[in-house]
């Protein structure tokens, strides 16, 4: 069962939207798939879902002030607002439990209703957050931003690429790295590790993988 979950999961990218006609300037929204292990007594972080331990009936479970037992491969949704502008819908089912502990795994959106990057240190980023990491791919206009930072495309010199905002070396060549640690509001962060795919005169393209960490 962990093999076909990580199989499915790696499977499935995280996406991020930012359209005017889906969502309010401002505004960014990120699918992702999501694990999570849940101690017995425990609650998962910025929900009401909370694993009482292990019956001879299944998982048994209390969500949203409900009673449920639940067994291997039974759903296990939510949504609500688990910080302050970030609201998260999670499609998840069972994956394992025992007396200790519960394997959750799926599918998760997160929709931040207004978002104002600025750069934080990386160790900054909090130990004890709701996690939300995925594959990104972005297109980057000339004198835009790469969504949810700071960074700017400037324009394609004889150097490489050259960004803006960021501070040191402003120049990339295809398949260097971009890095960026960032605040997106009050209890959200975002890390990103990028590499270049290609730049022209008008655009730059890239590829890597973004992490959301919300703290409840």
């Amino acid at each position: 069962m962990k093999t076909y979950w990580i199989i499915v999961a790696a499977l499935v990218a995280l996406s991020v939207a930012a359209c005017a006609q889906e969502l309010p300037a401002g505004a960014m929204e990120y699918s992702t798939a999501f694990e999570r292990n849940i101690r017995a007594g425990q609650t998962l972080p910025g929900t009401d879902i909370k694993y009482i331990g292990k019956t001879e009936q299944g998982a048994q479970m209390s969500i949203g002030g409900q009673t449920a037992v639940k067994r291997a491969l039974d759903s296990l949704t939510w949504h609500g607002d688990a910080a302050p502008g970030a609201n998260v819908s999670l499609s998840l089912r069972v994956l394992t439990f025992d007396s200790q502990s519960l394997d959750a795994g799926g599918t998760a959106k997160v929709v931040l209703t207004s978002v104002k990057p600025q750069a934080v240190s990386p160790t900054s980023l909090p130990k004890d957050a709701l996690t939300f990491k995925g594959i990104v791919n972005y297109d980057v206009p000339q004198g835009k931003t790469i969504p949810g930072t700071l960074i700017t495309y400037e324009g394609k010199t004889p150097d490489g690429a050259k960004l803006g905002g960021i501070e040191g070396y402003a120049f990339r060549q295809e398949a260097d790295s971009i890095l960026w640690t960032g605040q997106l509001a009050d209890k959200v962060f975002l890390g990103l590790d990028l590499r270049v795919v290609l730049f022209t005169d008008s655009a730059l393209r890239t590829t890597g993988t973004a992490t959301l960490y919300i703290v409840p």
